[in-house]
């Protein structure tokens, strides 16, 4: 073969990308001809591309964007000799050709076998030859190509680049020069599925991404062989080790598991596993079967891994748990078929693992009960930690609330307590501490143990054993309350339901008129998880009466609604219903505008969520309004709660759009009920039959008392009623009311103002809704044990090394030392009303010996401040502590903790 017929054998095969490029490039070289000479020349509409005479695409149709969205189209014809070329330009169009219409040939022929008068014809008069890099050049707006782009190893990247050319086509890279990074960096991306716009999302995620969808990664294995290997290699070396195991899989047919694989290789190479032979001989496995017979180092694999469970928890928070589902369940089958299915309990990421941490912790439930001591909590608590340390609880987080509230109750019961004082000790230890109980035990008693079968009989010991403690507390409350109301004694601070709104509604209606809500039923348990959700987003400010905290009220005997709610609406013990309830209202509110507001008035037709007549009396900050919510009384009456303990704030018909109404009108709320209420635990027992389901006349037998006196409302001033939850006089429903137990008696009283309005004088703000959490509620950390501070000897001459004062400051605590600092001196001049010394002093010593936390109402204890002043003293305090703006204190956990850099106060007060 001669050198002339090799070289016309040589060309290259031209594709829809090469001829988009070369006559783009063709068009751009004529506008500039013809910007230079004249409009009359580069009117040419031929390219003449030196290329095989081939064409294996559908159409001969090519559309080329020009400039922007200006586009031609160029018709393909491929002419493998002379003649054909010019039977080519000769041959009338199939279609008319208008301006923007040009014809491409495709000839191996060079310009001096088709002559000048053929060449004449042709854009730039010239037969042009595809060179691939000036295309890539073009098509990225760049003048020069990165010398490296050259080599050998980089050959198939710029037939790649033109293959791969999105329709917008590529990005201009505004740079004289197209670099190396650049392009492979493009490329990856659209070869990989994403937009060249998120090239830096191409990271180890979105390669794991990309293996599950297996359009994508067809798509990739059908591409020449050179550039898959270029890609594969540079992506290793840009993208890391989750690239390289990527690719193995791929290569091994595996890709599809490469997520679930990733997560059984968290435990297969964990650093913690145990180095035994079912462990090396299930490595082996896996290597044979997912990675072709060679593992990549165990760095690599960790790195792999710790991708694949990152890329899960993230597919668990954005709302795809059910693929991360699927892929932790695949992960758990890879690990039993490679014998080495135990390992999925020591995982924080497969359901496996959850519960195996769930069977540890109930273990350790069932071993401290039925008397818990605090001194014997400590491999509870650890277990609760690892349970905590579990990342992926996705659908099961219910169960997880349901083991931390039942170490809550242990908590609890390893506490001691003593029967209540008085009847105003039980409802302020019921409003801050057994309430909290209730709302912990009904989590537990409704937990879902299906998955974890010895969870419950823990659950049920911890139940029982708390309901056991709370009917000891229960029966004395009720007797206290049987004397003190037989007694008519005066109430002094307490609030009672026919007081409640004239000890809080009338002080708030002082400087702006209150939306009174009354969530008929709604006991101290569920006001605290409301109570959270409405401080939440800091709309609303929490207040009250009490420097320590929040109070309840006390409801009347019988607390039914026919009685409280009356009495509490009316301001007066008194009994009746709706009309009776509408009349007394306007009668305590005599000498002002009111309005008072029962279910049947709040509803309106589709498109709106309270009538008109509500909204409009709320906008009209003139007018007290009250409310009155169903919504959990009614729930009572059957069984529909039964799988639901906790009350929602978009579960109380009616509540958010009043608070929202509210917050709008810059209007305070008091939010509170008229009873509470006890739950049916199918264990209940039915005495006697009576006309209401928690009081009746008649002695009293067991778990019963006879009340009387001014504030029982029932007939003739005398009734039984029973203080254990268990007894019921009707038929069953989901809950009871009317009793004397504190769960039914003990009214939760809840006030809140919005930004900008003041509370009442003399009332108190708390700052974190999570420092209402009783002790129990968080656990408390360990004291490490602290060695004691070096002694010094005062030497009380000229000569001396320390003056008295430093040397008793050296045998005293660090507290001491700081105050005694002249650090701590110069910054006591620049803080107004600063604590004493005393106090900052016993604050720093309490939280060095707590290992540098402590829960902030320990903290408070600690300088004599209400928990809820706690916000702002610490503030005050940070003043003196923190120098130039470092933390030395500070809070976290929501406010509930107190942290000290224990490192930091050195440095800055003694060393600095």
């Amino acid at each position: 073969m001669s050198e002339h017929t090799a070289a016309r054998h040589a060309v290259p095969e031209a594709n829809p990308g090469v001829v988009e490029g070369a006559l783009r490039h063709a068009l751009r070289k004529a506008d500039a001809h013809r910007a230079r000479f004249g409009p009359s020349t580069g009117r040419e509409r031929v390219l003449l591309l030196r290329a095989a005479p081939e064409w294996r695409h559908l159409s001969r149709e090519v559309a080329v964007a020009v400039d922007g969205d200006e586009k031609v189209t160029a018709f393909v014809r491929p002419c493998r000799t002379v003649l054909s070329v010019l039977e080519a330009l000769d041959e009338p169009p199939d279609e008319p050709r208008d301006a923007q219409t040009y014809l491409v040939v495709l000839t191996p022929c060079e310009g001096e076998e088709l002559g000048d008068s053929v060449l004449a014809r042709a854009l730039g008069n010239e037969v042009r030859t595809i060179n691939r890099w000036d295309l890539v050049a073009d098509a990225f707006g760049a003048r020069r190509l990165d010398p490296r782009l050259s080599g050998r190893e980089y050959r198939w990247v710029a037939e790649a680049l033109i293959s791969a050319q999105p329709g917008s086509g590529w990005k201009q890279v505004n740079a004289p020069v197209l670099r190396l990074e650049t392009v492979l960096r493009r490329l990856a991306a659209v070869r990989f599925g994403k937009d060249q716009d998120e090239e830096e999302r191409l990271d180890a995620a979105a390669l794991l991404e990309w293996s599950r969808d297996g359009a994508r990664v067809s798509r990739f294995t059908v591409l020449p062989a050179e550039e898959r290997a270029g890609l594969a290699s540079w992506l290793e070396t840009s993208v890391g080790p989750v690239a390289r195991v990527v690719f193995r899989l791929l290569a091994g047919g595996q890709v599809w598991d490469a997520v679930p694989f990733g997560l059984a290789a968290a435990e297969l190479y964990a650093p913690t596993a145990r180095r035994r032979r079912p462990l090396a001989e299930a490595r082996v496995r896996a290597e044979e079967r997912f990675l072709g017979g060679t593992a990549p180092d165990e760095a690599s694999l960790r790195a792999f891994a710790e991708a694949a469970e990152s890329l899960v928890l993230r597919w668990n928070d954005n709302g795809h748990t059910a693929e991360a589902g699927l892929a932790c369940s695949r992960a758990e089958e890879i690990l039993a078929e490679l014998r080495a299915g135990d390992l999925a309990g020591t995982s924080k990421v497969l359901d496996a693992g959850l519960d195996a941490r769930l069977t540890a912790l109930a273990a350790e439930l069932t071993a401290v009960l039925p008397a818990p001591r605090a001194d014997d909590l400590a491999e509870l608590e650890a277990a609760l930690d690892a349970l905590l340390e579990h990342r992926r609880p996705g659908g099961r987080a219910a169960e997880v609330q349901a083991a931390l509230c039942a170490v809550r109750l242990v908590r609890w019961l390893a506490v001691p307590e003593h029967a209540p004082a008085t009847v105003a000790d039980g409802v302020s230890r019921h409003i801050r501490s057994w309430g909290w109980v209730d709302r912990a035990a009904t989590v537990v008693f409704n937990a879902d143990t299906n998955r974890v079968p010895r969870a419950r009989t823990a659950y049920s010991e911890v139940f029982h054993a708390a309901r056991a403690r709370r009917a000891e507390l229960d029966h004395a409350f009720a007797d206290r309350l049987a004397a003190w109301t037989a007694a008519s004694a005066e109430p002094g601070r307490l609030l009672l339901a026919e007081t409640l709104l004239a000890g809080t509604a009338r002080p708030v209606a002082e400087r702006t008129a209150p939306l009174i809500i009354i969530v008929d039923g709604m006991s101290a348990a569920d006001a605290c998880s409301l109570a959270e959700e409405i401080t939440a987003h800091r709309v609303w400010r929490e207040v009250g009466r009490e420097a320590d905290g929040r109070e309840g009220a006390l409801a009347t005997i019988p607390s039914a609604t026919v009685f409280s709610r009356a009495s509490l609406l009316c301001g007066t013990l008194t009994s009746g219903g709706q009309s009776r309830e509408r009349s007394g209202f306007s009668t305590l509110w005599r000498g002002r505008r009111s309005a008072l507001f029962h279910k049947a008035g709040l509803g309106t037709g589709a498109g709106a969520q309270l009538s008109d007549d509500v909204r409009r009396a709320i906008a009209d900050t003139g007018t007290v309004v009250g409310v009155v919510l169903n919504t959990i009384d009614d729930a009572l009456a059957d069984d529909f709660r039964v799988n639901a303990p906790t009350w929602r704030l978009d579960e109380i018909d009616y509540l958010p759009g009043l608070l929202a109404e509210a917050a709008g009108a810059r209007r305070p709320v008091i939010l509170t009920s008229d009873h509470g209420h006890v739950l049916d635990h199918r264990d209940g027992v039915r005495p006697v039959a009576a006309e209401s389901a928690r009081y009746r006349s008649g002695p009293p037998a067991d778990g019963e008392v006879a009340v009387r006196g001014p504030r029982v409302l029932a007939t003739g001033g005398e009734v039984t009623v029973p203080w254990d939850e268990r007894i019921r006089y009707s038929p069953r429903r989901a809950g009871y009311h009317g009793g004397v137990s504190p769960a039914e008696t003990v009214i939760p009283v809840l006030v809140f103002v919005p930004p900008g309005v003041p509370a009442p004088k003399g009332w108190f703000e708390y700052d974190t809704a999570s420092l209402h959490e009783p002790l129990w509620w968080n656990p408390v950390p360990a004291v490490p044990a602290t060695p004691s501070a070096p002694r010094r000897t005062a030497i009380e001459d000229d000569d001396a090394l320390f003056s008295v004062t430093e040397a008793a400051a050296a045998t005293a605590g660090l507290g001491t030392q700081i105050v005694v600092s002249a650090m701590f001196a110069a910054q006591r001049r620049f803080v107004r009303k600063a604590p004493p010394d005393d106090e900052v002093a016993a604050l720093l010593d309490g939280l060095v010996e707590a290992g540098g936390k402590l829960p902030t109402g320990q903290a408070a204890a600690l300088v004599g401040q209400p928990a809820f002043r706690m916000a702002g003293y610490l503030s005050t305090v940070g003043r003196l502590l923190n120098v130039d703006g470092y933390q030395v204190i500070s809070e976290s956990d929501g406010g509930r903790t107190v942290e000290l850099d224990v490192r930091l106060l050195t440095l800055q007060f003694l060393e600095g």
